[in-house]
């Protein structure tokens, strides 16, 4: 049965045909601000599946950032399922970062997914976690204010912790509703920030000490708030743990491509599970 006829990038008044087949597929009432970035940047994209009728029947998001790239947000109708269209979603999106300088693409996986982009080649990397509770007691630490003239500092530290040029999304980021923690050669040895496009806050620290004090600073309540970590983070893990933080759900980080030169143990907190 021939399920779509296109997959292209999305025009602005498709997005929210797009946000309702993601709602549809599981991504949760919240999905339209995961949306916004690829929506709005350059350097990303929301493509869509059109269906026999002319509708949106499938979507995925992408972002590149240098050479790697993300894809995420990928989702299929419930009347468009069982005939490929997550394969083809996928293919495309690999192809449309692979046009603009992607060498990597990286997503995470649900165990659902998996076997689809396996079957493309994709590779399993690392499990991220996504918790929610308030934090508790944390090392002391010396917190700043971000501000426009910490960005360069910023794009560095993030560059060394993630092995990917991310300005374009930290860039996009305005204001900077965050902190730093002064030291160390390049005058930043972590930092959170508040996601504008999801729920939970990105830190990167290169001292675990400085990462588990972030996580306070961003969870301290009195609400609960989320943090994403990688799995092979056991600074993150044990503070999250000793805070009694509920485990809420969790995927898998696969690539296509060469291996980029991550530091998951320097990671105390993922935008979202869409660009790490």
């Amino acid at each position: 049965m021939r399920i779509a006829s296109a997959i292209r990038p999305a025009m602005d008044r498709e997005v929210p045909l797009a946000v309702d087949v993601l709602r549809r597929a599981g991504f949760g009432s919240q999905v339209a601000r995961l949306l916004e970035y690829p929506r709005r940047s350059p350097n990303a994209a929301i493509l869509v599946a059109e269906g026999r009728n002319g509708g949106v029947v499938g979507v995925a998001c992408t972002a590149v950032f240098a050479t790697s790239g993300w894809i995420g947000a990928v989702g299929v109708a419930p009347e468009a399922r069982r005939g490929g269209l997550g394969t083809a979603l996928t293919e495309a999106a690999v192809q449309w970062l692979r046009g603009r300088g992607a060498r990597t693409v990286l997503l995470y996986a649900t165990e659902a997914g998996r076997p689809v982009y396996e079957r493309l080649g994709f590779v399993a990397e690392e499990r991220a976690i996504a918790w929610r509770g308030v934090a508790g007691a944390a090392p002391p630490l010396d917190l700043q204010r971000l501000g426009d003239a910490d960005r360069a500092r910023l794009r560095t530290l993030d560059h060394g912790v993630t092995g990917e040029r991310r300005d374009n999304v930290l860039d996009a980021i305005n204001p900077l509703a965050g902190v730093f923690a002064p030291g160390g050669v390049n005058g930043m040895v972590g930092w959170a920030i508040a996601s504008p496009w999801g729920a939970g806050t990105a830190i990167a620290s290169t001292r675990p000490e400085t990462g588990v004090a972030l996580m306070a600073a961003a969870t301290s309540g009195p609400s609960a708030g989320t943090l994403i970590v990688p799995d092979g983070n056991l600074a993150a893990g044990d503070a999250l743990r000793a805070w009694r933080f509920v485990r809420l759900n969790d995927a898998l980080r696969m690539r296509l491509g060469p291996a980029v030169a991550w530091n998951p143990d320097q990671q105390f907190g993922l935008f979202n599970l869409f660009w790490g």
